[in-house]
């Protein structure tokens, strides 16, 4: 069996994949980036099974031959198309706008695929995505609780699925959202402590990372909130680097990431002042607390703080 999940939301794109797992009774992932992966290695795990013929998945990531940026010719994979195994969920993940409907490969896999396009959210679908999310799990919200939600979450849009999840749990009995439970669970997100945080991090000032970081728990903010924040913002420099290296303008760059226009220009600021390595150092440091947070190795104040001495 084979998916296309491709779209500029990739939050939006990773959470379905593990839906997916679920839904299908899978447990084993395994994971190839196209862009760094010989393509025979992908096929080879694809064909293999095991003793027991358990079901697998196997992501593709980057799968940009999909799109008008790459290609691919490959006997072993034009085969494989033709004759899959039925224990492997072979799943081609690619972040784009759109695919290259004109390539004959794309028209092809599209045929045989599981097809699903991950949209960007911005002002002007954010509504209707999340009345669709729980209209889709059952679930009655109400208008006002609907317009609570965007409001506490501000710009800050790449946190909507968790904060969205957070309500389902909440409510898993009656099925019935209202603005008060909103209001007790929906994570209120204080914009510019996390910006002036955000530029101390880049920057590397401690005495300023522990003052603004101080006013956050103050706020009853909780560490794990303000990691992901932090990542969320320490990603957007990386992407507005990267994409101001492909000769985009800070209007551009704004529009293609469904971002406001304020926040990508503090991105940009910061990306001159930062290396690219550095950020993504910050990033998997940032994603190993969370994990170290989340089973227990560490004391979630503690490894923050940690986190910040260390820098």
């Amino acid at each position: 069996m084979f998916y296309i999940l491709y779209g500029e939301n990739g939050v939006m794109l990773d959470n379905y994949i593990e839906e997916l797992m679920k839904s299908k009774d899978i447990s084993d992932k395994i994971v190839y980036d196209y862009s760094e992966c010989n393509i025979k290695d992908v096929i080879e795990e694809c064909s293999y099974n095991d003793l027991f013929g358990s079901k697998k998945m196997v992501v593709l990531d980057n799968s940009v031959f999909l799109t008008s940026k790459g290609s691919l010719e490959d006997k072993a994979f034009d085969s494989y198309i033709l004759s899959p195994n039925e224990n492997t969920v072979l799943v081609f993940k690619v972040i784009c706008e759109k695919l290259d409907e004109r390539k004959k490969l794309v028209k092809d896999l599209k045929s045989k695929s599981i097809v699903k396009e991950f949209k960007d959210l911005d002002k002007t679908n954010i509504n209707g995505y999340i009345n669709s999310y729980f209209t889709n799990l059952g679930y009655k919200i109400d208008y006002n609780a609907v317009s609570e939600i965007i409001s506490r979450i501000g710009e800050t849009r790449r946190v909507l699925y968790s904060e969205l999840e957070k309500l389902e749990l909440y409510k898993i009995k009656d099925k019935h959202i209202t603005i008060e439970d909103v209001k007790k669970v929906v994570t209120k997100y204080e914009e510019d402590n996390i910006f002036k945080l955000v530029d101390a991090v880049i920057q590397k000032n401690k005495k300023l990372i522990f003052n603004t970081y101080k006013k956050l728990v103050s706020d009853k903010e909780e560490p794990a909130v303000i990691i992901s924040l932090l990542a969320n913002n320490i990603m957007l420099i990386l992407e507005c680097s990267i994409l101001l290296n492909e000769g985009m303008s800070s209007k551009d760059i704004a529009s293609k990431l469904k971002e406001h226009p304020y926040r990508v220009s503090l991105a940009i600021n910061n990306s001159y002042k930062v290396k690219k390595e550095e950020l993504i150092d910050n990033l998997n440091k940032l994603a190993e607390l969370d994990y170290q947070i989340k089973t227990g190795e560490v004391d979630k104040f503690k490894g923050l703080e940690a986190y910040f001495i260390n820098l």
